[in-house]
Order: structure tokens, then sequence, then C-alpha cells
């Protein structure tokens, strides 16, 4: 009777515990007696479907180089040997409608003057070149041509933070439509307002997991981090949003994906035109490229076979895309454990002119000044992303500010190693030939991070900016990166006016000679009709001498 009496009691007990370590989840970190308590989540890994730990992966050089080194070779015996059978396509087309032709609009000086800044925080470029990559991109921007950023980050813009407003400030400046790459399919739950998925019947990867990809994909990572592989029944449908002006619609779609075998792709444009793709067996990367006078959506569907797909690129034919390359719980790593032959195959189809690196603030530690170690790994993910995106201008990203609450007073505090951390990421830079801009300055110069939160730009772990935040600091940059483009146009102005003027000025002296050559010959026209008039044979033989010089003036 006395057990009997006492199991109720434990049943209460045990959901009592369990509802308290659940409830733990929801309390956020606090100070007492002097000690941080951290959160406590017990069902993040159920959450994040993930059954094995995130993996650091070492940079592997020499890896790299004998993948592009087998990519050399192949396409050197593609090119001698016409006895080998004739490859398939890498890109399958579907023009679905006609496209009006792009119209060039002439960029002024004027049209940029809105987006400067008079606290801009330059970048700072360390290329030796006569004419550095960011020069070069630099220029493509003052010509109106075309350009494509890769923006790799962490948690730090995930959902398109920072990189949805620098996006369409860039796109309102400079021409182009679409929000540019999303994935097919993720492993996670996520929310992105500049696009919308909806997915099923694939299996998602990450790169940051690779205990749980199957071994015949591990070096078949893109630098967007995620990858799908699907059956028949596989389906991903990408819809734009109006979130900004220029991401209703675009005017192309490019669906990139790995197919080993013979496997049947059926796409459905705007849920009412519908086309099919037999993309055939082979081991490079393929793209279904589809190209129409309206794009608001596109559904992928495998009918036949398997494929890897990667995502789906919404872009105009000019101007700016933007490709948003986050990876959550990634310090940069994460480069090493992609497939330099994707990425190298996807820098040929796509054509990147800017990579920006963003990562730093999963390694920040407070108080500590020593960062060596990543400057080191930094080092290594620069020279890997210049070998898979050869022309391409590296941009490393400075860490962003941080505060933390301090054990004693219970109020937050500077982190104390975002200066340090910063001067690592530069000298990385400096040292590697390449760019670095000064997150951290830029958002000093808005008030730090107790403004951020103050003003509701950041959340209140003092860490992490919201998409206001996001918003201001990619103003910061766009402002860095108009600046010389503004000096390009009012360079060329300039010159073009002193062209004009020399144009004028010679004008005006053609001109000015045409009137004294028409005067002379005019004196010289009254002169002979003086001379036939008087019949003086002396003065008709000089009268003849006077048009010979005439004449021969005015042929000069």
């Amino acid at each position: 009777m006395k057990n009997r009496d006492s199991a109720p009691r434990i049943v209460w007990f045990t959901l009592a515990v369990i509802v308290g370590v659940v409830g733990l989840g929801f309390v956020p970190q606090f100070s007492l007696f002097g000690m941080t308590i951290e959160r406590v989540d017990i069902l993040s890994e159920l959450r994040d479907g993930a059954a094995d730990e995130l993996v650091e992966y070492e940079a592997d050089i020499e890896r790299l180089e004998q993948e592009l080194a087998a990519m050399s070779v192949v396409e050197e015996v593609v090119v001698e040997q016409d006895t080998l059978p004739e490859l398939p396509p890498v890109r399958y087309e579907w023009v679905a409608g006609e496209v009006e032709p792009l119209e060039v609009r002439p960029l002024s000086s004027e049209a940029l003057r809105g987006a400067l800044s008079d606290a801009v925080v330059h970048i700072e470029d360390f290329d030796t070149l006569a004419t550095t990559r960011l020069e070069q991109f630099y220029d493509k921007l003052a010509s109106g041509e075309s350009v494509r950023i890769a923006f790799m980050g962490d948690s730090f813009v995930e959902g398109d933070i920072l990189t949805s407003d620098l996006r369409a400030e860039l796109q309102g400046l400079f021409g182009g439509r679409g929000v540019g790459f999303v994935a097919c399919d993720i492993p996670f739950a996520t929310v992105r307002k500049t696009v919308k998925r909806t997915s099923s019947a694939w299996s998602a990867y990450s790169v940051m997991k690779p205990k749980s990809v199957p071994q015949d994909m591990a070096d078949k990572f893109f630098v967007s981090g995620y990858l799908a592989k699907g059956g028949v029944g596989a389906t991903t449908r990408w819809q734009t949003t109006d979130a900004f002006p220029t991401l209703d619609s675009c005017t192309r779609a490019r669906v990139l994906l790995y197919s080993r075998d013979t496997s049947v792709v059926e796409l459905m444009l705007n849920d009412s035109i519908p086309h099919s793709v037999e993309v055939a067996a082979d081991e490079r990367l393929r793209e279904i490229y589809v190209e129409a006078e309206n794009i608001a959506s596109l559904r992928v569907k495998v009918a036949k076979g398997n494929i890897l797909c990667y995502g789906v690129s919404l872009e105009s034919e000019g101007g700016v895309a933007v490709d948003n390359f986050s990876v959550r719980s990634n310090n940069g790593h994460a480069i090493f454990g992609t497939g330099a032959a994707i990425n190298r195959q996807a820098h040929d189809m796509l054509g990147y002119d800017l990579v920006v690196l963003q990562y730093g603030l999963n390694i920040m530690q407070k108080g500590q000044r020593g960062y060596s170690n990543y400057r080191t790994q930094l080092c290594n993910m620069i020279a890997y992303a210049e070998r898979c995106f050869p022309g391409a201008a590296i941009l490393v990203m400075g860490v962003s500010d941080r505060w933390v609450r301090s054990d004693e007073s219970g109020s937050y505090v500077p982190i104390g190693s975002v200066d340090a951390l910063t001067s690592y990421q530069r000298a990385a830079a400096d040292s590697t030939k390449v760019a670095f801009w000064n997150t951290s300055q830029a958002m000093a110069a808005l008030g730090g991070m107790p403004a951020f939160v103050a003003n509701g730009w950041a959340a209140n772990d003092y860490t992490h900016i919201n998409f206001k935040g996001g918003r201001k600091v990619a103003e910061a940059m766009v402002a860095a990166i108009v600046e010389p483009v503004y000096d390009i146009l009012v360079q060329r102005e300039e010159e073009s006016a002193r062209l004009d003027a020399m144009r004028r000025a010679k004008a005006l002296e053609a001109e000015r000679r045409l009137d004294a050559q028409m005067k002379m010959v005019m004196s010289v026209a009254d002169t002979l009709f003086a001379v036939e008039e008087s019949g003086d044979e002396v003065m008709e033989d000089s009268a003849e001498e006077l048009s010979e010089v005439v004449s021969d003036n005015g042929e000069e």
C-alpha cells in the first residue's frame, strides 16, 4: 500500500524534472553569485535533426591543387583527342519566351551621390597588381557591366540579413534583379523573407556535419554549404517575393545540379508552363538555364533517376547579383570541406567578380588578444578562395562589434577582443594581398553595439544584428563600394568634358580660319573684278598670281 501511494509521486516528480529541464532552454544567460549560467538546451540536437557533431575542417591545399590539376588534365585530353565521344552539354537551355534586350543605362556620378557618406569606412586594397582585382570590379560597376558577388558568412548573415539590403542598394544603383542563389533544401527550418521555398522528398546535408554525408558525396559540396539528394518525386519550388523592389520577378533561373546517371527533371514555370529536361550521365556540374520575360516561380521535380541539386539562381541579364552563402556555426573553415572542382565549375558558369569572407564572430573569446592560429587559417581560406574563383577580388570583412555581460556588474561591456581579432584579420588580408573592410569601425560610427541594441538594430545578446541592423551595416558597405566607383565616374566625366572642350576649341579655330580665308577670297574676288574692269595687263598678271596663292591657301 505504501509503494502504491508513492508511485503517483514518482510520476509527478519525473514530469516536473522533464518540464524543468526543458524550461531551462527558455531561460537566457544570467549571472548568479559571480558565476555565469549558460542557457541549457538539451533538445537542440533533435531540433536540428543532427546526430553527429560539428566538425572543424583543416586546410588541405594539396588536395585542392590535386582536384584542380585533375580538372585541367581532363580538359586537355578532351581538346587534344578527337576520337573521344562528344561530352554531354554542361548547360541545358530553355527559352520560355522572348526577353527584351537589356538596355544599358548611362551611369553618372550624380546618380551615386546619395549613396556617399562623410563618415565612410574605406575598403583597404592590399593588391599589388598594376590594376588590382578590386579596381577591375569597380571599373565594371562604373561601366555598367554585370557583376556577381559571393557573400560567404556565418549566422551573422543567415536569412539574408545584411546581404538583402546590400543587394537591394547595389541593384538600385547599378541595375539587376533577383535574389541570386537559393539552396534546393537544407537540413533545418529557416526563414528568409527575400524568397519563398517549399521542398519535399530530398535528403539534405550540411558541410558542417560530414559524418552524415554519404561517402560518394563528400567532395561534392559547393561553397553554399548545403546539398540535397533526390530520387523520383523529389520536388522544390522557389517563388519570388516583393520584400524589395527588385525581387518580385526576374528573367533568368539557373538550376545547378549533378547527375551521375541519366535523369529526367521536370520544370514548371510560373505554375503554368511545363518543360522536361533529360540530363545525361556525367561527372561534371550541370546547369539548367531558364529564360523568360517574367519568372515569378519555378518548380523542379525529379521524374527519373537521382540527382544532387545545389539550388537555383534567380537573376537578370545585367546589373548586380549577390549570392548569400551563409553557413551557421562556421568560422570559415568549412570552405576546406567543399569540392574545389565543383567550386571552379560553378565559377566558370556564374562568373564571380567579388568574394566576401565574413567570419570570426564564432571564434572571438572574451579578453583574448592573440589570434595567430586563426590568421593562418584565414590566409589558407583566402588562398583556397583565390584558386576556386580565379580573377575574383577577395574582400575580408572584419569581425563585427560585440559586447558581453559583466560577471561583476551584470551589465553589458565590450568583449575586449574585437580590435585584436580585427587586426589579425587585416594582417591576413595584407599578407595575402587582398582587400579588407573594418566592420566594427563602421558600426562604431553608428554608435557601436549599445546603439544597435537601443535602436532595435540588434538582439539583446549584444552579438547578432537583425534586419534593421543589417540595413545599417549594408549602407556603410555600399558607401565604401560606391565611393571609388563615384571617383571613376567623376574622372571619366572630367576627361570627357576636357575632350569636349578641346573639340569645341578646334571647331572654333577651324571656323575662325575658314572665316579668314573666306574674307581673303572675297578680297581677291573684288581685286579680280576691278582688274577685269580696268583692262590693265600688268594688274591682270598680278591678280593671277594672287589668285594662285589664295587657291593654295584654300587647299591647305
